[in-house]
């Protein structure tokens, strides 16, 4: 399941992808290579979401650093924190969709159930949380911001009570990594540079820009705190030692967990990444299709993403360096093996070829930039493709509806 599904998205192939199913069929003795493979799957996962934790705490140190002293200075701080807290949790996208606790911690709901929805959902409609700035430049004072006699307090249960509202629309997006982005930056209103709301948003003392700057802050506050909670909760779940998911997952028979690692991977490569993530704003050329638009850090979002199923298929993360997946497949069929190695590869390449910010990079027809973004969507596509080939090698039945 994606996060929020743009209004009007063309449901594809690809898009159907995040819909299958997972089997096992054969033997589920699948010997201590496999479960070598799952191990260190577990470790590294551990690994990923202790540092995605980290990097919340010291994002939420950094924003009540800037809520305590607003400065530009201290905003500064703040958008830095965000930035690089972004990059562990990329990276562990490719855990997404396999029915761990980040989706789904009730493997027999097929509903997520888990906060991934309250982490990272997008795409955000601004004027859902703040004022936005019309079309003749005129400030529009709208969102629960600005509505205090609706939303008098702006406590976690009420935003997270906001998030995704079914009578609002898909966009109502309350909490998570993109609605603290905004608050940081505010709406992009620049041809080659991220969004820059005034620091004078959060000041008090009378000389603040715009309105309800004290309920400004305190949203901010409500939901940086949220998001550490709720990546505390998948980070709990994912540790050594806990009796908590983890402890369950390396239970299951090793070809079991192996379907799980190859159902988040292919989910993310196909439907997710070269799907929502890239054709969407490729073919409609919009701004507001891009994952991180008010920062303009789009581009370092889709490397990592990139990135962290290549990690999957090598066994890795960051120092950590173990049996992986390829290796399973190469023991049975080394081209195959070399070709997922190869078309993953060729996917993190052609992304680091797009000149920043995406939102330009969109724009025209047969321009090169663009030609480097079908690239990378043709290859993610080939990949998920090939990942099916490689599930059968490995008698696992890996389904995708079409």
């Amino acid at each position: 399941m994606k996060s929020s599904l743009p209004s009007g998205a063309p449901l594809t192939l690809l898009a159907l992808l995040a819909l299958g199913s997972v089997g096992c069929s054969g033997s589920d003795d699948a010997g201590p290579a496999q479960a070598d493979v799952v191990a260190n799957y577990a470790t590294f996962v551990s690994t990923n979401y202790a540092d995605v934790l980290a990097g919340a705490q010291q994002l939420d140190t950094a924003v009540h650093a800037f809520t305590d002293a607003p400065s530009e200075k201290t905003l500064g701080a703040a958008r830095k924190a965000w930035i690089a807290s972004r990059a562990p949790y990329a990276l562990s996208e490719a855990y997404r969709f396999s029915q761990g606790p980040i989706d789904n911690d009730d493997q027999s709901d097929d509903i997520p159930d888990g906060p991934e929805p309250l982490i990272n959902s997008w795409p955000l409609d601004e004027s859902y949380i703040d004022y936005v700035v019309g079309p003749k430049g005129e400030i529009l004072n709208t969102g629960i911001i600005n509505l205090p006699d609706d939303f008098p307090t702006l406590d976690a249960s009420v935003l997270a009570d906001a998030n995704a509202n079914p009578t609002v629309g898909e966009t109502s997006i309350s909490t998570g990594y993109h609605a603290i982005e905004f608050l940081l930056w505010g709406q992009d209103l620049s041809v080659d540079g991220p969004g820059d709301r005034p620091f004078t948003d959060y000041v008090t003392d009378g000389t603040g820009t715009a309105e309800n700057q004290d309920r400004r802050a305190e949203y901010l506050l409500t939901v940086s705190d949220l998001l550490v909670a709720n990546l505390t909760t998948v980070n709990d779940a994912w540790r050594d030692g806990e009796a908590d998911y983890r402890a369950d997952f390396l239970a299951l028979l090793p070809k079991a967990a192996l379907a799980k690692m190859l159902l988040g991977m292919g989910s993310l490569s196909g439907a997710e990444l070269s799907g929502e993530r890239m054709k969407v704003a490729y073919d409609n050329k919009d701004q507001e299709d891009e994952h991180s638009c008010f920062s303009d850090t789009t581009l370092t979002d889709l490397s990592n993403d990139a990135l962290s199923v290549q990690n999957v298929l090598l066994g890795r993360y960051g120092d950590l360096d173990g049996p992986g997946i390829d290796d399973l497949v190469a023991a049975k069929d080394p081209a195959l093996a070399k070709k997922l190695r190869q078309q993953i590869q060729t996917a993190i390449d052609e992304i680091a070829a797009v000149p920043a910010p995406f939102d330009q990079a969109i724009l025209g027809d047969d321009t090169e930039p663009r030609r480097h973004i079908l690239s990378a969507i043709e290859a993610l596509q080939s990949f998920t493709q090939t990942l099916v080939d490689a599930a059968k090698v490995l008698s696992i039945d890996l389904k995708f509806d079409e």
